[in-house]
């Protein structure tokens, strides 16, 4: 789905438009979050969208998208991620580990991390999660996240050149705490659990 289609959606499906997309990108990662937002962020600016409702709406069908992940990690366990490959067996089950020792945090966290965002349904189906704590975290992570999206498309514009400046700097804080992400799941003591 390239930008200019997601761009023709939202411009005639409005807020339907936006719950929908953010569906497909909660259960499947696709189509981009970031550009969506940016993109809804200038139609914010230009008078076409309200802030408040894009944000809602985008949190909604997102939390929507991730209890469906959710569900069906829950419903079908490892057998089910090991048919589809979302997750290689190894690096599930440190996600696990990190999950069952972080609990909440590293799933609030998680949904905050643009290369780890979209697997962490998985851990908290998996761990049978309280379904009311794992939606209202989805939510309230979803909803920063599209504020800071919704940002960039609201006082740069939805160019890519303007977004490739900002970007640069999200991507640089996005990398460190993903690098500290994985150096935690890599660590020996987490290794060391999950080898016993």
């Amino acid at each position: 789905m390239t930008d200019i289609t997601i761009e023709t959606l939202i411009q005639g499906g409005s807020y339907f438009a936006i719950f929908i997309l953010m569906i497909a990108n909660g259960a499947v990662s696709f189509p981009s979050s970031q550009v969506l937002y940016i993109i809804a962020g200038y139609f914010i600016a230009r008078g076409d969208l309200a802030l408040f409702f894009v944000a809602l709406v985008g949190a909604l069908g997102n939390t929507v998208g991730n209890i469906i992940l959710y569900e069906l990690a829950r419903k079908h366990g490892r057998t089910f991620i090991e048919r589809m490959k979302i997750f290689p067996m190894r690096e599930l089950a440190k996600v696990e580990h990190a999950f069952h020792k972080k609990g909440a945090w590293f799933i609030f966290i998680g949904k905050l991390l643009p290369a780890i965002k979209v697997f962490v349904p998985i851990p908290a189906g998996l761990g049978k999660m309280s379904r009311p704590l794992f939606a209202s975290l989805m939510f309230t992570a979803s909803f920063i996240w599209s504020l800071a999206f919704i940002s960039i498309g609201y006082f740069f514009g939805k160019s890519s050149d303007l977004f490739g400046k900002y970007a640069v700097i999200l991507v640089i804080v996005a990398v460190v705490v993903v690098l500290l992400f994985y150096r935690y799941i890599n660590s020996p003591a987490v290794v060391a659990e999950i080898e016993k």
